[in-house]
């Protein structure tokens, strides 16, 4: 969902510290669809890789006679085939991983690369088992992912609104600038 500027001037932001936000959510927003169109490519060429295994069996099922080089030549395509299916199962259990994390995480390969992957199962676009590795990662090693940031900002000021003074109260200030700044916040006694 795009962040939108009336949400943030409704929170009471200058209009540069608005620009600023938008700005550096929208870079957030093109590094991580850089990172998953990236995914997608090895995704992608692994998908095509396998559909060309699959089509080589194919074809040498339909020339084999029994002539032992091609059924020799078929158990090799196969044994590529199942070799490159396991490749493609790790590359998208990967990108699942990586898309997980990678809002959080300062570098999603390094979380990958330390994550223990055993029990963790693809199913569809999500990981079973994923949550609790990465929070027994997050305990162990905290420098992978970035911590939250400090309050920043201005206090607002408190529910009651400042007591007007009269006219002769600030009339009555000995310090001249302080008399002075009374009378500008309180103009409407001058009128």
């Amino acid at each position: 969902m795009p962040m939108q500027r009336e949400f943030l001037r409704g929170l009471g932001l200058e209009e540069e510290t608005v620009t600023k936000v938008i700005n550096e959510h929208h870079n957030n927003i093109a590094e991580m669809e850089k990172k998953a169109n990236d995914y997608k490519a090895e995704l992608d060429s692994a998908n095509d890789e396998l559909k060309n295994r699959d089509e080589q069996i194919e074809d040498l099922k339909k020339s084999t006679t029994n002539n032992e080089d091609l059924q020799k030549q078929l158990d090799e395509y196969k044994a590529n085939n199942e070799k490159y299916e396991q490749e493609l199962q790790s590359t998208r259990l990967n990108n699942a991983i990586k898309l997980a994390v990678a809002k959080d995480a300062n570098d999603p390969d390094d979380v990958l690369a330390l994550l223990d992957k055993s029990d963790l199962e693809l199913d569809g676009d999500t990981v079973k088992g994923l949550d609790d590795k990465i929070t027994a990662l997050r305990e162990s090693k905290p420098y992978l992912f970035e911590q939250p940031k400090g309050k920043t900002g201005r206090t607002p000021q408190d529910g009651n609104p400042p007591q007007s003074m009269t006219k002769e109260q600030i009339m009555g200030m000995t310090d001249p600038i302080a008399r002075q700044k009374a009378i500008k916040e309180n103009m409407n006694l001058f009128n």
